[in-house]
C-alpha cells in the first residue's frame, strides 16, 4: 500500500510539473498575432492559445444560468428576446471552464514549440523565435493538432501601421446604451460601420498598412466576432481583455477600459518602434483621451489620430497632443485616406 500511494503521489507531482495532455472535450482557440523582425530571417513571434471546456462547465453548474445572465446584464434583455441557438452559442463561451496545467505542442510550419503550462484562466501566452525566408507582410498559420489554426503576420521594422478600436469604430455596438450594447453582443447579427471596410482595404492594399485591433470587449467574444472580422477587414493582431464571470457586471467591465487600452497600445508601439502609426477610434467612450495620452508618450511614432463621431454622443473635445500629430474627428471614413497617403509616402524605404 505505501508503495502504491507513493507512486500515485509521484504521478500527480509529475503531472503538475510537466502539464497534462488535452482531453477530447477540450477546445483550443488560437488568436491572431503579429511577429516582429529581430534580424533578417529571424522573427519574434508571440503565441496566444486559450484552452477551455465548453460543454456543461462547472461555471454554469455552480452559478446557474440566471446568475450568469445577471452578471452579463442580460436579464432585462432576455425578457424581450427569444433564446436562439446563436444566443446560446455566444453565451456558452462565458460559461465555459478555463483549463489550467495544460501544455501544448504548437507548430509554425515545420517548427514545433512546447508551451508553458496554462494558468488558471486557460490563456497561454509566450514568445518564440521563428526562422523563415518569408517576406514582411506574409501570413503564416500556427496550430495545435486537431484544432482550427491561428494566423501570424510578419510585420517589418518600418512602414505604416493602424491601431484600431472595434466597437463603434468598425462595428456597430451602441456602447453608450447599456441595453443595446448587450443585445448587440449576444442576440443581434454583427454589422460593420458603413465605409470602414473599404477604407481599411485601401490602407492595406495601396499603402501596405499592417493592422492591430485593440478592443475593450472580452476574449469570450472572439469566436463569434472573428467571422465578421475575416469577412470585412484586413488581418491584424487582436488585443482583448480577461473577463471573469464572478467579478462584476459586463457593462461595468466594458466601460472601464482606459488603463487597459493605454497599456495594450503602448505594447504594440514599443514592439514596432520603427513604424509610424495611425490611431483610429470613436467618440463613444474614452478613445480620444487614450489616444492623446499615447501620442504624448510616443510623438515620433504616432502621426495621426482619427475619431469617428458617434451619433448622439459626439464630444468635439480637443486634447493636448504633440505638434507632430493631428487629431481629426470624422463622419465620412474617406477623410482618413488623404492623411494616410501622405504618411505612407513618408515612410517608404
Amino acid at each position: 500500500m505505501p508503495g502504491r500511494f507513493l507512486r500515485a503521489v509521484q504521478h500527480t507531482l509529475r503531472g503538475i510539473r510537466d502539464g497534462e495532455p488535452l482531453e477530447e472535450d477540450e477546445t483550443v482557440v488560437l488568436f491572431p498575432q503579429s511577429a516582429s523582425l529581430i534580424t533578417p530571417g529571424r522573427w519574434r513571434v508571440p503565441l496566444h492559445a486559450w484552452v477551455v471546456e465548453l460543454e456543461q462547465g462547472t461555471v454554469s453548474r455552480r452559478l446557474g444560468q440566471h446568475s450568469v445572465l445577471n452578471v452579463l446584464d442580460l436579464l432585462d434583455v432576455v425578457e424581450d428576446q427569444p433564446m436562439s441557438d446563436e444566443f446560446r452559442s455566444r453565451l456558452n463561451w462565458f460559461m465555459a471552464d478555463r483549463e489550467m496545467n495544460k501544455r501544448l505542442q504548437i507548430s509554425i510550419g515545420d517548427q514545433t514549440y512546447r508551451s508553458p503550462r496554462s494558468p488558471p484562466n486557460g490563456h497561454i501566452k509566450f514568445n518564440v523565435e521563428y526562422l523563415t525566408d518569408a517576406a514582411a507582410g506574409s501570413l503564416l498559420n500556427y496550430g495545435v493538432a486537431g484544432h482550427p489554426p491561428g494566423q501570424i503576420q510578419l510585420v517589418g521594422k518600418t512602414g505604416l501601421s493602424v491601431i484600431s478600436d472595434i466597437d463603434d469604430t468598425i462595428k456597430i455596438s451602441n456602447v453608450t446604451d447599456k441595453k443595446q450594447l448587450v443585445k448587440g453582443f449576444f442576440f443581434d447579427d454583427y454589422h460593420v460601420v458603413a465605409g470602414m471596410p473599404e477604407v481599411y482595404a485601401t490602407l492595406q492594399q495601396q499603402f501596405n498598412a499592417c493592422f492591430h485591433y485593440v478592443s475593450a470587449s472580452p476574449w469570450q467574444l472572439y469566436p463569434t466576432l472573428s467571422p465578421m472580422m475575416q469577412a470585412h477587414y484586413p488581418f491584424g493582431s487582436l488585443s482583448q481583455r480577461h473577463f471573469y464571470i464572478a467579478d462584476r457586471s459586463f457593462v461595468q467591465f466594458f466601460r472601464s477600459s482606459r488603463e487597459y487600452k493605454v497599456n495594450a497600445i503602448t505594447d504594440i508601439i514599443e514592439r514596432f518602434s520603427g513604424r509610424r502609426f495611425l490611431l483610429i477610434g470613436d467618440s463613444g467612450e474614452r478613445d480620444p483621451e487614450v489616444y492623446a495620452e499615447v501620442a504624448c508618450r510616443y510623438p515620433k511614432q504616432v502621426a495621426a489620430i482619427f475619431i469617428r463621431r458617434v451619433e448622439g454622443d459626439f464630444r468635439d473635445t480637443r486634447f493636448r497632443i504633440p505638434d507632430s500629430a493631428v487629431m481629426h474627428y470624422f463622419s465620412d471614413p474617406l477623410e482618413i485616406l488623404p492623411v494616410a497617403a501622405k504618411l505612407a509616402a513618408e515612410v517608404q524605404p
